[in-house]
């Protein structure tokens, strides 16, 4: 044997060296076989083991008679007690050996183990819950703007701004926009509208909501449409990518012209919002339903279909969609029905 092959042979034999020593801790199963490998954690009947012959691998509990393990890990017992040691085999199962003492138990009994340093299983699902629960601001803004010079001169533009609060248990919505364009001298939108709406649940698949609105429309000679609405929802479809709600409550429309003529009458409030998330996507539909309980003959829908696709940088989005804005008994000079295409580019973060 040449020194090369020797120098060759002593490398394998220290790599393998180093190898046991990293996934040293040995794990016997029922059935007589012998797994070596490092302990990772364990929890709900599964030991989660690194091994360098197949990567990550589940042991099921069941399935083990005794483990040892080369360093001190946490054992958690399902009575309640846990202790930080180094497991050995035992007559009854295992034994965790610490300097101050020795836990013994049967295998069955381990409840979890993890690794100094890591958390335990109920302190990491109790921070997981935290997270759900805990109530995270997110911002939208959008732009679409156009215009034309020459032939003929046109301009228009349309700005939103949304606030979201939201948690596992309820959310609240801010939302800003404006509408402005002209043609050729004379406008042909001005519009603004500010509202809020707040849903909370008080079960599993029932919510209960309250919204507020306020818009001018100098087209339409509207000084002020003010509505506010309550009620109780119900989620049709809860999953994590789908959501469907239906709302049913009261409301209250208040409204004023240009001409001094008002209007104003409680009513009822009927809405299905709807949304559906796709692999890099995610459609969004509304519609609502008000008629004043004065004249049922009196009432506004409105609807609106968008769809949301991420552009390159994370923090972008396009937004294409259309709006249908009917109105029964419109101001004199206005038709019931507008609708309006919109494409915007929006601005997403937290």
């Amino acid at each position: 044997m040449n020194i090369t092959t020797c120098s060759h042979l002593s490398l394998c034999l220290f790599s393998f060296g180093l190898a046991t020593t990293a996934l040293a801790d040995r794990f016997e199963l029922a059935d007589g076989s012998v797994v070596h490998g490092r302990l990772l954690s364990a929890e709900d009947g599964k030991f989660k083991v690194e091994t360098a012959f197949a990567g990550t691998i589940d042991i099921a509990q069941d399935k083990l008679r005794t483990f040892t393990t080369d360093e001190a890990v946490h054992v958690g017992l399902s009575a309640g007690s846990a202790m930080l040691g180094k497991v050995e085999p035992a007559p009854s199962g295992i034994a965790v050996v610490a300097p101050d003492g020795r836990m013994s138990a049967a295998t069955g009994h381990v409840a979890a183990v993890w690794r100094p340093g890591d958390d335990s299983p109920e302190v990491r699902r109790l921070k997981e819950a935290a997270a759900k629960t805990h109530r995270k601001w997110a911002f939208e803004a959008s732009a679409a703007i156009s215009g034309r010079t020459g032939v003929s001169e046109k301009f228009g533009a349309n700005l939103g701004f949304k606030a979201t609060l939201a948690g596992l248990h309820d959310k609240l919505v801010f939302s800003l926009a404006a509408e402005r364009a002209e043609d050729n001298g004379v406008d042909t939108a001005d519009r603004q509208f500010g509202g809020a709406d707040y849903s909370a649940f008080f079960s599993d698949k029932n919510v209960w909501y309250a919204r507020a609105s306020l818009e001018k429309d100098r087209i339409k000679n509207l000084d002020l449409r003010s509505t506010t609405a309550f009620g109780l929802g119900r989620k049709l479809i809860k999953r994590d990518k789908q959501d469907l709600e239906f709302r049913l409550g009261l409301s209250y429309l208040y409204e004023t012209y240009a001409d001094n003529t008002q209007f104003d009458s409680p009513g009822a409030d009927v809405a299905f919002l709807h949304s559906l998330q796709f692999a890099r996507s995610k459609m969004t539909n509304s519609l609502t339903y008000t008629p004043a309980f004065e004249d049922f003959g009196n009432y506004r829908a409105r609807h609106e279909s968008s769809f949301e696709l991420p552009l390159t940088a994370s923090l972008w989005k396009l937004k294409v969609g259309i709006a249908n804005d009917y109105q029964s008994i419109p101001p004199a000079g206005t038709e019931k029905l507008d609708t309006t295409y919109f494409t915007s580019l929006i601005l997403n973060w937290q």
